[in-house]
């Protein structure tokens, strides 16, 4: 694909996802392009409490510990604002089994830190998150938006409508941004109604490490 064409396309497949999101209050929706489910997990560090949450994830939705026995405990959200007898840096400041977890940036921090008796590091921090979409890349020839295809001509519609601005073709703008308009109250309608046990895809691994 065209370079120009590319970033386009993955304009508005992004706002197309972003359209989806605000209508699913169940966070259900993930990119059908995706291979791995939306779990994620990494290594805990001894005495470490930062750690950097992937570029693909647009929202955190569950974070879990893996104990000394090898089970899984939920650990609970917190906000900083919360925190107000003590500076963040002296909160839960021994380190042990995490019981918090604050996201910051591009960071979620564990309260406490971990220590090596506690936990088990390897795969020891797992993250369900939202993930942002599969962009597509100049060199794709075959790749489709991934969500239902009903809606694909999104994307044409979308990079049609750039072009006429970035061209001055003006008499052209009017009528697609009415089909846009048109095709993206449908999509609404349709993902709003979609229910949880009508799954977007389904996909048989899990995604191993950040």
């Amino acid at each position: 694909m065209d370079g120009a064409f590319t970033r386009s396309a993955n304009v508005w497949y992004r706002d197309a996802d972003t359209w989806i999101w605000e209508v699913t209050s169940t966070w259900e929706f993930d990119d059908s392009n995706w291979t791995t489910l939306p779990i994620l997990t990494t290594t805990l560090v001894a005495n470490q409490y930062d750690y950097t949450i992937p570029s693909t994830a647009r929202k955190v939705d569950r974070a879990e510990i893996l104990d000394s026995s090898g089970n899984y405990q939920l650990i609970t959200p917190i906000n900083k604002e919360q925190i107000t007898t003590a500076a963040m840096t002296e909160y839960l400041e021994t380190a042990g089994m995490p019981k918090e977890y604050d996201l910051t940036g591009r960071s979620i921090l564990l309260y406490p830190k971990p220590s090596a008796s506690a936990v088990t590091t390897a795969a020891g921090l797992k993250m369900y998150v939202s993930r942002d979409i599969d962009a597509f890349a100049t060199t794709d020839t075959s790749q489709e938006p991934g969500f239902d295809n009903h809606f694909h001509p999104i994307i044409s519609l979308g990079a049609a409508l750039d072009f006429c601005i970035a061209n001055g073709v003006d008499h052209k703008k009017a009528e697609i941004i009415r089909e846009l308009e048109t095709i993206k109250a449908e999509l609404r309608e349709f993902y709003s109604r979609r229910h949880r046990d009508m799954p977007t895809r389904i996909i048989p691994a899990v995604r191993s490490s950040i």
